[in-house]
């Protein structure tokens, strides 16, 4: 009977202990979960909501109904300066980076990012999408501040069907269309870490609307249908598909319990690639006017930020960082200061805001708002009269354009005097023991003229342009060779792998790989040809590189010694009528 007794005082102090541990568990307060999502070259007229009569997104029109729309919301003209700048609060130029392939997409090391900040504060952190600020570790999401990465690095994808992305440094067979598997991931991160009591960052960088033009069958045909072309009903029905999945997003908020605990942003990296509905705002993406940089912006958190709020103030994507820690109530002590101010007074209902210069460049097209002024290269407009820019007042007002140009010429030679003009690949990292040298990051030799065709030079790229995810191909001359400049990190023994593919005709092309005073000679004696891959595009891609197969062949081992050195890969016979094409070169530390 005793030992019963015993028992039984043990068994109900056990309960009480679970039960008090459940409670505390309960009773804890998180801070706010943030859910930042962010679209593709989608434009400000690509929403229902701003008065597109095709277009149908529901979800986040009910989304900006439920919290706030900055009416006059602004990024960069092109994919990787806006993530810079969304990921640092400061402006790209400052980050390192200038472009948006070859290395220009590279954020300086000691930049932080939004991932580096709400990590240090206790959150979970993750991306489920496109990076492209960085392809190399450390400059890899992994290494900036992210617990998780299911995605891709580059500036943009080749394929949206059952293709193979990322997840955590290692190969991932995505089931479907992309967009889909990336909120399946987002769905996944955000339930374990709720289910671990912790705060989440979750990143949700979609990919769409980008070309290619790939969707789904019942978005495609429902804008045909609507009387749209081929090219614009992918790009709408891209639209809608993003529309369902942040549907999805919000119900697995709803589901959890914690939507009311969410700030949720939602925006885009710039304007459309095509000339479409865009509110009548002159340019698009890559142009500096507003139909290139002005992009839908909301921002949701039930309870805190009042319903319907329509901000008309110009705000922009510098701002968005230093808003959600004022939002989190934490405080960071940032190295370098921020370009962006907090606007969290907007959304408390605060009417005053301080009057500021936003200023942006690209390619040498210079941009200053001082709203509702905006001197764009030798121009001046009212943007609150003239959203389509026709009214040119530079004649009018000689004194404001002079000041403007001025503004832009003091701030730019501040803020590009640290650019980066020679960046390397880091080797050697034993976080990422493999370095992937891609064809599209190499600099080719003879040189010529970008983005033109080339292939007289005897080495070109496949798809001329030599975007990400290109190859090297076109290559019948011993003189051409590619090059690539790494920085090893580590000394250490090193594979060398290429990824080719060669015609049965030229079989016995030799070739050599020189790595700083290293050199390999090889013989190419296999034979690879691509297989036929399904072609999901809508219409006839341009530019892009089709996704495909490739021969893989280990050409030796080499010691590198740590610094910065040139890889260079040179034919030097060609039996047939050209020698490989070229993927890629891994180097693999042992």
């Amino acid at each position: 009977m005793k030992f019963k007794v015993k028992h039984i005082f043990l068994l109900v102090g056990i309960t009480i202990f679970t039960i008090a541990c459940q409670w505390e568990k309960s009773d804890k307060v998180l801070p706010p979960n943030v859910l930042l999502v962010v679209t593709d070259d989608q434009a400000y007229g690509d929403l229902s909501m701003n008065e597109n009569t095709i277009t149908e997104t529901p979800v986040i029109d009910k989304l900006a109904k439920e919290g706030a729309y900055a009416n006059h919301f602004y990024v960069s003209p092109v994919c990787a300066p806006t993530r810079a700048s969304l990921l640092t609060g400061r402006y790209h130029q400052r980050t390192g980076v200038s472009g948006v392939t070859r290395g220009r997409e590279d954020m300086r090391l000691d930049e932080v990012t939004i991932g580096d900040v709400f990590k240090s504060i206790g959150y979970q952190t993750g991306i489920f999408g496109k990076w492209h600020n960085g392809a190399h570790y450390p400059y890899h999401p992994l290494g900036r501040g992210f617990d998780e990465f299911v995605g891709f690095t580059s500036g943009h994808w080749s394929n949206y069907f059952n293709t193979t992305i990322e997840k955590n440094g290692e190969p991932f067979k995505a089931k479907g269309y992309l967009p889909d598997v990336l909120t399946d991931e987002a769905i996944s991160f955000i339930e374990n870490a709720n289910t671990e009591g912790k705060p989440f960052l979750c990143y949700v960088p979609y990919q769409t609307p980008h070309t290619p033009l790939q969707v789904p069958d019942k978005y495609f045909d429902k804008y045909k249908a609507k009387g749209a072309d081929d090219f614009n009903a992918c790009i709408y029905g891209m639209c809608e598909n993003i529309d369902d999945n942040v549907g999805r997003l919000l119900s697995t908020l709803d589901k959890l319990k914690v939507r009311d605990n969410t700030i949720v942003i939602y925006l885009s990296d710039n304007g459309p690639l095509n000339f479409r509905f865009n509110y009548d705002l002159k340019g698009r993406k890559g142009q500096v006017d507003e139909g290139g940089v002005r992009v839908p912006f909301i921002i949701s958190w039930p309870n805190h930020i009042k319903k319907g709020l329509v901000i008309d103030e110009a705000l922009a994507h510098i701002d968005v960082l230093p808003t959600l820690l004022s939002l989190v109530n934490a405080e960071y002590k940032f190295p370098k200061p921020l370009d962006g101010v907090s606007f969290k007074s907007l959304l408390m209902g605060d009417t005053h805001f301080p009057k500021r210069f936003l200023l942006n460049e690209f390619f040498g097209r210079k941009r200053v708002l001082a709203d509702p002024y905006l001197m764009v290269e030798n121009a001046l407009f009212d943007i609150r009269n003239d959203a389509g820019q026709r009214y040119d007042l530079s004649s009018d007002k000689p004194a404001l354009y002079d000041s403007l140009k001025k503004v832009f010429d003091t701030w730019f030679k501040e803020a590009s005097a640290d650019q980066v003009k020679e960046k390397s690949i880091p080797v050697g990292y034993d976080a990422y023991p493999i370095t992937t040298l891609p064809a599209h990051e190499a600099d080719l030799f003879p040189p010529f003229e970008a983005r033109k065709d080339r292939r007289h030079t005897g080495i070109a790229y496949h798809s001329l342009y030599g975007w990400a995810h290109d190859w090297i191909d076109f290559w019948t001359n011993t003189e051409a060779y590619a090059q690539w400049q790494i920085d090893v990190v580590d000394e250490a023994v090193y594979n060398l792998e290429i990824y080719y593919a060669l015609a049965d005709q030229d079989i016995g092309t030799q070739l050599k790989l020189t790595i700083g005073d290293v050199s390999v000679d090889f013989v190419v004696d296999k034979s690879f040809v691509h297989s036929d891959f399904k072609d999901y595009d809508r219409v006839k891609r341009e530019q892009e590189a089709p996704e495909t197969d490739w021969g893989k062949l280990n050409i030796g081992k080499v010691c590198l010694e740590k610094g910065k050195c040139d890889v260079t890969i040179q034919a030097l016979d060609i039996p047939g009528k050209k020698t490989i094409e070229l993927k890629e070169i891994q180097l693999i530390k042992n």
